[in-house]
Formats: C-alpha cells, structure tokens, sequence
C-alpha cells in the first residue's frame, strides 16, 4: 500500500498554520503522517502545530530557510512519497486521493501534480491549469511550471538527487530540473484539475523580483545551461536572460520603480527575436510602458537611454 506523508514547512505560520493543517487532515484519503518541521519560529507556530496532538508529527530546529526544513522533512518522513505543503497553503479533501490513484496506475511515475488557483487578498481567485508534462522539457531551462504545493514526489528520488539547494525562491526550480534530467519528463505526470489553493498577498516571497532575478542568473551555468555548449548554450544564455530582465521589468513597474526602463531595454538588446521563451506580448507591453514616458516626457537622454546597470544590482550567487 502505498505511503504518502505530507510535510509542511513552517515559519512564523501562526497566521494561516491551523488552516493548513486541517485541510491536511480532512482529505478523503488519509496520508500516511501528516509532519510539521517548524524552522524556528518565534511566533505561536509550536503551540498550533501541537494542539492537534498525535495527528501529526511535528519536528522543531534552528532556521535554515525552506529548503533546510523540506530536505529535513524528507529525512524524517516515513512514507515512500513526499506530499509537498507549504504552511500558507490549502489542498482541496481530493488530493491525495486523485493523485494516488495515478501514482498507483503508473509504477514508472517520480513525480505527480496538478494546477491550482490563487486566491487574493480581496477574495478574487484566479485559476492556473496544470503545465503539460509532456512539455516540461526543454522549458524547466526557463521557467518553473510546478508549483511545490500541488506535487507529491517519490522519496527516494528525493534522497538520490540530493533533495532541495538553498536557492531564495527557486530551490524547487533546482529540483524539478534535477529530476527532470535524470529521470526525464515521462517521469512527470500532471493532473488535469487544480488541487491546491495558493494564497498571494503583499507579504509573499515570490514579488521579490530583485532577488529572484539574481538567483536564476545564479543557476545559469550550474543548472539551466547544463548539457549545452558553444552556439546553442550563448542563445540559450541569451533567451533566458532576455526572460529575466522581461519580468524584472514588470515587475518594477509594478512597484513603481523607474528603474524598469532599463531592465525593459536591456531584454530587447540580449534577445530582440520573440517566440516560446520571450513571449510576442513583450513589444505589446514595452509599447504601453513608452507611451507612458511620452505622456511624462523629458530632454535628458538618459530618460530614453539609462545607463544600464542591470548585473549590478544582480550578483548570482550558487
């Protein structure tokens, strides 16, 4: 019979914690635990984990960041698969139980997920269909379609490839192309419905687009270009990174950051050419953010063409 444990790293959780768990608890098909690594927090994290007794394991250390309290969870759990949960999250009572049963048709399966939907601050939710498994490859170079909440991974593979790499905000892009090459996409199987509610409010770690951006630059050679040399690895480098600068620059502007225009221009210079990785809509938007500059418009050249700094303020780090 097959094991699922779901894990939950915690931090500071006391907010969203209790929530998380019942909906945890309450799946139609039990897990086999249900395990909280609470990674030092100081609020009441500890207290609501343990008032739900026995029905969960629950595991405190020192802080070492998301990455630490899931490698650690995988180090503890029980089960032969690894339920992903992140403590501000939900999964619908049907989870586990459609998941399994395509874990239990597919012996050959790594790793299982499925869409879900975001639900807002004000209530609006927006839902996000599941990213073809059949396609993960060659985009896992690119982008990361997986959300961690809606995946149930086999442990083992987990232990094999090293489970997750301190990386800020992107340790799970890190592992999806770990297990990707070594086991390629026919390992992946997603599931057509959305399983998972993802809450995004100010707060989330997901709209710091500076330290993001500088932690992708930072799996380019270690990861993202792994495989690939000469001609091919500079215009992969190139698309990518004209990706980066892309979102960079929405999401400055997003912030009301002048500093988007720079960004905006320094994605046309590295790749100017649109297509699957740099999606047509780019011009459309860089069209709307120049129109806004006319409507404020200024002399200075350097209004049109900043001195573009961009790696900077970018410095990868592994």
């Amino acid at each position: 019979m097959t094991r699922i444990s779901i894990v939950i790293p915690a931090y500071n959780a006391e907010r969203t914690l209790r929530e998380t768990l019942e909906s945890a608890l309450n799946q139609t098909c039990p897990a086999h635990e249900v395990l909280v690594v609470d990674d030092g927090s100081k609020d009441r994290t500890e207290e609501i984990a343990r008032s739900f007794g026995d029905r969960i394991r629950y595991i405190k250390q020192n802080n070492q960041g998301i990455a630490g309290a899931r490698n650690t969870a995988v180090r503890e759990a029980t089960g032969d698969w690894i339920a992903f949960l992140d403590h501000d999250d939900l999964v619908l009572p049907t989870k586990i139980e459609k998941q399994l049963a395509l874990i239990d048709a597919n012996p050959d399966l790594v790793v299982v997920y499925s869409g879900f939907t975001y639900i807002f601050e004000d209530g609006t939710t927006q839902y996000v269909p599941a990213f073809p498994a059949r396609d993960l490859w060659p985009a896992l170079r690119y982008r990361t379609p997986i959300l961690p909440s809606t995946s149930i991974i086999r442990r083992s593979a987990l232990l094999e490839v090293g489970g997750f790499v301190p990386l800020y905000c992107v340790d799970d892009w890190n592992l999806w192309f770990r297990l990707v090459r070594r086991y390629s996409a026919s390992a992946f199987q997603d599931y057509p419905e959305g399983l998972t509610l993802y809450r995004r409010w100010e707060g989330n770690e997901s709209r710091n687009f500076m330290p993001i951006a500088s932690a992708v630059l930072g799996m380019m050679d270690s990861v993202l270009l792994d495989g690939l040399s000469g001609f091919w690895r500079e215009v992969w480098r190139r698309r990518i990174e004209a990706k980066i600068f892309y979102e960079l620059s929405l999401g400055l502007r997003e912030q009301k950051n002048e500093r988007y225009w720079e960004y905006a221009i320094e994605s046309c210079l590295r790749w100017p050419f649109c297509g699957r990785i740099v999606p047509p809509h780019r011009y459309v938007v860089f069209a709307h953010m120049f129109w806004n500059k006319l409507r404020r418009f200024s002399w200075s050249p350097r209004y049109w063409w900043p001195v573009r700094r961009c790696r900077e303020f970018l410095t990868p780090s592994n």
